[in-house]
């Protein structure tokens, strides 16, 4: 472990912060819809075999690759395959990680003036035009935005800034069963509006006409990008656990269903009360910024359960860039051999501005989300794949995993050297097959 990082003080704090990493943005806001979309049972059935079947083992090798050299991502596979250009794959997890937390810092300005603005009763009477011109309005105000992402910002820093355990262990802890909280009180509530029963039949009813190799494909891309995988913070957060005989790929089950569950409960929160008030489920930006503050006009008490959605939310997308931000702090740490401080000083002027080219200037949002999401995402689990694989051998982190199950350890051959390489194959060339 880097002598900068005193790490997770129990296995506890490494689960709630991996956790929090990736229950960012897209579970919350692409899950139930996509979900929808695809055939609603099947695809959900399809979601849970290929995170037991890929997801799983690929975070595995992720934590334990961190785990057994007590290094970041760098020097990690320095350490493992020495004099060897595999460190290169280090470099591409952490060109992953600050650009994810850069390029979606305008949704996080979106989030908390959505807070405010549930607040101040903003929403209240708004027309599906008027809170379209709401979002337009503040969207276009580039310097505001900007001014917001950096609020949301300076709060990151706070919470790194305390170290691991004080920071964002402590945060994980605290905010993660609050998100759960919440959850759960927006469903119930949900769940009792006339028209409920539409949105979890949208969500749950098996309707095979909606489901087709498309389908498959945004299965698979949808798991990967919910799990986090290549994003730098599983390596990472795997040099930070300090029990020696800990069995990675328990905690990796342990952390991947976490979010299945995240993923159906979203659809729980959301769905229902869409439906129940009349209204169309959207993706994105249009379900969570356009269409339900006009649901939440409708029903009764829905002043306070968008206050209670958006904070949740926001709960959601700030331990996911907190969790990265961690990631990043570490690995700079580590690499120059810099105090905590430095470390961040170095990673906050580069997010800012790949931030400042998100916000400023639109266009910049998709290429790089393109850029991120459907390669560099991609090849880093592909090389994760193959260097667990065939460079370090399976053999080798099985043991450093500590796996005893003969059963998981053939799984995780079997995943790990055939499946999951083909797989990501197959996600990387089907974005140019229209």
């Amino acid at each position: 472990m880097s002598k900068q990082n005193e790490g997770f003080s129990s296995i506890l704090g490494f689960i709630m912060v991996a956790i929090g990493l990736a229950l960012g943005i897209g579970t919350l806001w692409r899950f139930p819809y996509v979900v929808g979309e695809n055939g609603g049972a099947i695809f959900i059935f399809l979601y849970i075999l290929i995170i037991l079947v890929i997801g799983i083992p690929l975070m595995t090798c992720e934590v334990t690759i961190g785990y057994a050299t007590g290094n970041a991502a760098i020097d990690a596979y320095k350490t493992l395959k020495p004099n060897t250009k595999w460190y290169l794959a280090g470099y591409l997890h952490t060109l992953a990680a600050l650009i994810i937390v850069g390029y979606t810092s305008v949704i996080y300005a979106w989030i908390i003036k959505y807070i405010a603005g549930a607040i101040s009763g903003d929403f209240v009477g708004l027309t599906s035009e008027g809170i379209q011109s709401y979002f337009d309005t503040f969207n276009a105000n580039k310097p505001i935005v900007f001014l917001f992402f950096l609020i949301n910002f300076l709060l990151n820093d706070a919470v790194i800034i305390l170290g691991v355990q004080k920071g964002i262990e402590r945060v994980s802890k605290i905010l993660i069963p609050v998100l759960f909280v919440i959850m759960v009180v927006i469903i119930i509530f949900g769940l009792r509006l006339p028209g409920a029963i539409d949105g979890i039949k949208f969500l749950f009813k098996p309707d095979f006409s909606k489901f087709s190799m498309n389908s498959v494909i945004a299965c698979l891309g949808q798991a990967f990008f919910a799990l986090g995988l290549a994003m730098l913070g599983s390596m990472v957060f795997g040099s930070y656990i300090k029990e020696k005989d800990e069995n990675i790929f328990k905690d990796s089950s342990v952390i991947c269903l976490a979010l299945v569950f995240a993923g159906i409960l979203s659809g729980l929160m959301i769905l229902p009360i869409v439906f129940a008030t009349g209204l169309t489920p959207g993706e994105g930006v249009g379900l969570t910024f356009l269409t339900l503050p006009l649901a939440f006009n409708v029903v009764p008490f829905g002043r306070v359960l968008s206050i209670l959605f958006y904070f949740g939310f926001y709960i959601a997308a700030f331990t996911s860039s907190v969790g990265v931000l961690e990631a990043i702090v570490g690995q700079f740490m580590e690499r120059f051999k810099l105090d905590r401080i430095k470390a961040l000083i170095l990673a906050s002027v580069i997010i800012i501005g790949i931030a400042a080219l998100s916000i400023f200037y639109d266009p910049a949002f998709a290429f790089i989300d393109n850029v991120e999401s459907n390669y560099i995402l991609v090849i880093g689990c592909l090389l994760i794949a193959l260097f667990s694989a065939r460079a370090w051998k399976m053999e080798n982190l099985i043991e450093a995993a500590n796996i005893k199950s003969p059963f998981v350890r053939m799984w995780m051959n079997v995943s790990i050297k055939y499946i999951s390489p083909i797989v990501i194959v197959i996600i990387f060339f089907s974005q140019f097959i229209k």
